[in-house]
């Protein structure tokens, strides 16, 4: 299914009106291009549920379940669509380097921007899925998007910072607000999201469970005194936690398993796991 974003047609009217015209319709034959490698990548790695979105300055490809998909997997779904683009810039070259022609140099440098742009670490470009992946090797999920938001932020401030600059000096580039813009309001709603991430991800972890038939266990140890939030904010989205609860002399005082923690939070609400083990042994 294709969707419009509502703010595509008031986008494309003022593009008209400031002289786009055929370079436009070149860039969105391309954008769908490079999200198709996104789909077919995504179809070939078993998800499906295709759901593309227009938006002002371009597509965005969204699949019922790519949830559900590893860090590896994401990553490569991620990294395909800026690919397509770069494979087409160099073959674009190589013609422009033996014929060069005015047609030929648009069609190289709207794929090598493309590929450039998309690279960007911001939301919702692949630039920041790539980059949250990629901080998803050292750090947990949550805290991996909370970097990539901040970093998305930050571009987002830089890409407005360089309007201005522009703007001093005389020219007017109006993508480059609305792109900054469109990326600040992106991060923020991605920023809010991230509250909801650590109970969605416990949910749709069982499912993933049973849907592969295994799953990678991964053992914390925290201090008595921190509370059961805490540990949820610690869990990994793609592996089944144990807790080891150490004291003060980091010494053993229990072993309590992820689903443990949610039911606790259901029954007790937010208690340190001392006070958990202590209603445990009751």
């Amino acid at each position: 299914m294709i969707k419009f974003n509502k703010y595509f047609v008031p986008y494309i009217i003022i593009l008209f009106l400031v002289g786009f015209r055929g370079k436009l319709i070149i860039a969105f034959v391309f954008v769908i291009l490079h999200e198709f490698s996104h789909y077919l990548t995504a179809r070939k790695l078993g998800f499906s549920g295709l759901h593309i979105e227009i938006l002002p300055f371009g597509a965005a490809l969204k699949l019922k379940n790519l949830d559900d998909a590893s860090i590896e997997e994401d990553l490569v779904i991620s990294i395909s669509g800026p690919s397509i683009n770069f494979i087409l810039a160099v073959i674009f070259y190589l013609l422009l380097k033996n014929n060069y022609t005015s047609e030929l140099n648009i069609l190289f440098m709207t794929n090598l921007s493309l590929g450039i742009f998309n690279l960007i670490p911001a939301f919702p470009l692949d630039g920041g899925r790539i980059l949250r992946d990629i901080l998803s090797k050292k750090f947990i999920y949550r805290k991996a998007s909370q970097i990539t938001v901040y970093v998305s932020i930050i571009s987002g401030m830089i890409i407005l910072i360089v309007y201005f600059i522009l703007l001093c000096y005389g020219t007017n580039n109006l993508n480059l607000i609305l792109i900054s813009f469109f990326i600040l309001s992106c991060s923020f709603k991605e920023k809010e999201r991230i509250v909801y991430i650590i109970m969605n991800d416990i949910i749709k972890k069982k499912f993933r469970f049973i849907k592969k038939g295994y799953i990678e266990n991964r053992c914390i140890s925290i201090f008595y005194k921190k509370d059961l939030l805490y540990a949820l904010s610690i869990i990994d989205k793609n592996k089944y936690s144990i807790i080891t609860v150490l004291d003060n002399e980091m010494k053993v005082i229990a072993v309590i398993y992820e689903e443990e923690v949610i039911e606790a939070i259901k029954d007790f609400g937010n208690i340190t796991f001392e006070e958990f083990i202590k209603n445990k042994k009751k």
